[in-house]
Parts: C-alpha cells; structure tokens; sequence
C-alpha cells in the first residue's frame, strides 16, 4: 500500500478565490442511542501553503487533496453555510472536489456520513431498509445543522464565528437531494428546519417523495439533472419536483449526456484504484460500475462536468443569498449557452 501515499487527487477544478482549509470531527446523537457522525468541514483559510491534507480512500489507501490544507485556522468574515448529504453508497468526503470549490469561492460546506447508507455499509451488507434510512437521513441534517449553528463543542471556534446564520442551504447528491428536499420540508414525523434558505439537488432522487411533500417546499431551489442518469432517471425524478416546487427562483440544469456520478468523486476513485495494490475485488468492481458513462461527457472531461456543477451552484447562491445577484445571472445565462447544458429559470 506505499504507492497509496504518493496518491493525489491532481490540481483543483478552478483557480481558488480563497485557500481553504479541511478538519474533521464526531457529532454525537443521544437521542438516538448515541448514533455517531463523522463530518467534514470545508472553508476559507486565514492561512496559504501549509501541507495539504489527505483523504482515506480505504484502509491503507490516502490520496492528497487538490487544494484543501489539513486543519489551518477559518478566515475572518461571514459565509454561507452549505449541508452538503452524500447519496446512496456514499462517504463524507466523497464529493470533495466540488465542497473544496464551494469553500474556494467562500463558503462554508460540512457533509457528514449517514451511518446504514454509507459505502462500508453496503459492501458489508450492514446497510439498513429505506424507511429507516429516510428517517435517519432527515434527523442526521437537523442534528448537524444545530450542532453548527448553535456553536457546540463539537464545532471549532472559529468556523463557528464564521458561519452567516441567515445563509443556510441544504445540498445533496441522489439519495442527499432526497434528505435536503425532506429537511426543507419536514417528513416522517420531524418537522421542517426553520433556517433553510435555499436547497441544491444534484442527480435528486425523489420518486419516493409524495407531491404534497415537494408541493410544500416554498425556498429556491436547484436541481442538476444528468440526461444519462440510470439510477434516478430524470422523468421519474426531475420533472416532477421541477412542476411542484413552490419557491422562487426555481432552476434546473440538464447536462446532456452525464451520468449518475457526475458530481462526486467516484470518477477520481476509478482513476486511483487501478494505481492501488491490494484493493479488494468487490471495491474495485463496485468503483469501476459507479463510474461507469463519467470520464467523458460530449466533449468535457469529468472534472470539465464538475466545474459546470461548480458553477451554476454558486451562480445560483450568488442570486438567491443576495451575494453578487448580477453576476450569477450573467454566469447562468452563459451556461445556458453552452453546447450540452441547458439551463430553465423561473
């Protein structure tokens, strides 16, 4: 496994604004019998060029970031915070190359795994049935969004200063669209969190939310849809919530051609795997299918799909928070104009 710790996840997807920095840290649940998160935190650093930090792939296998430093003290200011919940199979730190970005132009992303829905989980068979799942996945948002917004132990002191309270945004990939859409609008007997000011669903798995459920989600939202999308195919869970959603603006990007994966990380995994001795079949297997239709999209290279995801993220916050509203549009509107990608405002 040595060849692991030379492993990295190459450069960034875009020049940073900000450097940014990476910890790590335990949220604890009692009401839940002590269920234990782990979470990540992203955000712009006070500091440039200390040593990048690492991610574990698995056991034994460490790949350095792109840009994030390891556990460098938050920059002075206010950003937005973003919950950012992987989806099914996924890990904390699965979607770093776009959390990086997001705390690259300013803000504030935090991701924490959902134990019984984790990749472990399922190549263990430890995974647990949906409706426990859903259940968890609501209550694990809520309990990270107060432990970051009440500034508990947990949180480090100046990350906690850092944090704009009236920009809060819940983000999610497949099965964490699910979790930001039923947070948003309360489910399965937990009620809707109070603090949420606009939601990002990026290839949202939703075919299991009622209408009434997506009716009652009166905040802007996002969604990023994959036109190749086998998992959560479009037409059973884009254009449903795209017709419900009550808030306002409401967008959607189609990005012609992408698949399932084409905002996380899995790409780069399927990269690494093969530069990895030992990796037991099952995860390679596993990796190798994930990825599967996301090395190359039309004429963009993965990383090329991930700028795109990067980029009508933040020029959406930057209309909705009220961050720099004219310049969002006009990134929208370029989008919009690219080959691949069409972008609906309303």
């Amino acid at each position: 496994m040595g060849e692991a710790l030379e492993l990295t996840a190459g450069h960034p997807l875009e020049t940073p604004l900000y450097p940014i920095g990476r910890r790590s840290t335990m949220v604890v649940d009692p009401a839940r019998a002590g269920r234990l998160l782990g979470v990540e935190i992203w955000y712009p650093a006070a500091v440039e060029g200390a040593p990048l930090t690492s991610y574990e792939l698995m056991p034994g296998a460490t790949f350095r970031s792109a840009g994030a430093q390891h556990d460098v003290p938050a920059r002075p200011g206010k950003y937005p915070l973003i919950l950012f919940s992987h989806g099914r199979t996924g890990m904390r730190f699965a979607y770093a190359m776009i959390c990086e970005a997001l705390a690259a132009r300013g803000s504030i992303v935090v991701s924490a795994d959902h134990p019984g829905d984790a990749l472990f989980d399922w190549l263990l068979g430890t995974h647990t049935d949906d409706r426990t799942n859903e259940v968890n996945r609501v209550a694990d948002a809520h309990l990270v969004l107060d432990t970051f917004l009440q500034g508990r132990a947990e949180v480090p002191i100046d990350v906690a200063n850092a944090i704009d309270h009236e920009q809060v945004v819940l983000a999610g990939h497949s099965y964490g669209a699910y979790t930001a859409f039923a947070t948003a609008a309360g489910s399965r007997g937990v009620a809707a969190h109070p603090k949420v000011q606009a939601i990002i669903g990026l290839q949202p798995y939703t075919s299991t939310m009622s209408d009434s459920l997506l009716a009652r989600i009166d905040v802007p939202t996002l969604l990023v849809v994959s036109g190749a999308d086998t998992s959560a195919p479009p037409e059973a869970n884009a254009d449903r919530p795209w017709a419900l959603l009550a808030g306002r603006p409401v967008w959607r990007l189609d990005i012609e051609g992408a698949a399932h994966q084409a905002s996380s990380d899995v790409p780069l995994y399927a990269e690494l795997v093969h530069r990895i001795a030992g990796v037991p079949q099952i995860a390679r297997d596993y990796l190798e299918s994930s990825a599967s239709g996301t090395a190359i999209v039309g004429d963009r290279s993965w990383r090329q799909v991930m700028q795109v995801h990067v980029e009508v993220m933040w020029a959406f916050l930057q209309v909705v928070l009220r961050l720099e509203p004219e310049e969002g549009v006009a990134t929208a509107e370029r989008l919009d104009d690219q080959p691949g990608l069409v972008l609906r405002r309303r």
